[in-house]
């Protein structure tokens, strides 16, 4: 017996489905405009409350932070019209390709800050990973904890090579969390996640295998400061991210995921285009995509 992904949500957000049920949202950089552009579409239809769970990393993080504050729509506006400029990525400006702190300080802070009452008072957690600056492992924070949600969303987004300082937060430093757990689904599996909705933004059949010789020496070279786990890191095969994918690939009851991607490449952003009228066509692409997704057919859950 099937049921559409629509119905499955809005059933849980009734109460009517048993078990957690997790959203898990990828980043990377300005990619993250698709994400971010499919929750906006949660967000429309009434389901930015149908989740126990929501987890992700680096502009995953961050956008799910927007959801659950309320703020998703608003949000695909700071990509297109306030991170669309030089003042956050700038190919020549050597020492900060991409201004985080532009991001935080500007973009977020002052054009569209957080409800922060609404996101601390949801329901549902927010699970932000880190990755420590130290010993390279991943670092979660939520919404519960006592802490400056904005330096944990400057922490999760600080690339190593392109940004290349570290945040502390509380009394450790992090950088990029996508280091460390770019599509975090076994994190939702661990916490007990029996439905899981990831959104992703990369296309299926995609690995992060090992860069070349030289791009691997000049990433890391880039990322001169970070601690030696760290920069070992960098440009070496993703086994976690390629075991996420394995699993959204070949879904099975076992597992109990629903992936939604990228519909076509060719409108897919890189991590970081600030040309507004590609990143404008990608969020679009990304709400489409969740509104095709939400009638597809799943097979029923509990």
């Amino acid at each position: 017996m099937s049921d559409s992904l629509r119905r499955r949500l809005e059933r849980h957000l009734e109460g009517g489905t048993s078990g957690l049920t997790a959203l898990v949202v990828q980043g990377g950089g300005m990619r993250g405009v698709y994400s971010m552009g499919a929750l906006s579409h949660l967000e429309k239809t009434g389901l930015r409350c149908a989740f126990d769970l929501v987890v992700g990393s680096s502009a995953g993080a961050i956008n799910g932070a927007y959801l659950l504050a309320g703020q998703a729509i608003d949000a695909v506006r700071v990509y297109v019209d306030n991170l669309s400029t030089r003042n956050f990525v700038n190919l020549l400006r050597l020492n900060r390709i991409v201004d985080i702190d532009y991001m935080v300080d500007v973009a977020l802070k002052k054009k569209c800050p957080l409800d922060l009452d609404t996101l601390h008072g949801s329901p549902c957690l927010l699970q932000a990973i880190l990755t420590d600056a130290e010993t390279g492992e991943a670092t979660v924070f939520t919404n519960r904890d006592n802490m400056d949600i904005y330096e944990v969303i400057r922490a999760t987004a600080a690339l190593p090579a392109l940004y290349n300082r570290k945040v502390k937060v509380g009394d450790r430093a992090y950088i990029d969390g996508g280091l460390s757990e770019t599509v975090p689904v076994q994190r939702a599996l661990a916490f007990g996640a029996e439905f899981s909705l990831v959104v992703l933004t990369r296309q299926a059949g995609f690995r992060r295998k090992p860069s070349s010789a030289v791009w691997r020496f000049l990433s890391r070279l880039a990322a001169r400061g970070q601690s030696t786990a760290v920069r070992s890191m960098i440009g070496s095969e993703d086994v976690v991210f390629s075991d996420a994918m394995n699993m959204l690939e070949n879904q099975s009851e076992e597992f109990n995921l629903f992936g939604v991607w990228p519909s076509d490449m060719v409108k897919m952003v890189g991590r970081t285009t600030n040309d507004r009228s590609e990143l404008e066509a990608c969020a679009a692409m990304g709400e489409r995509d969740m509104q095709y997704a939400l009638d597809a057919p799943i097979q029923s859950s509990r």
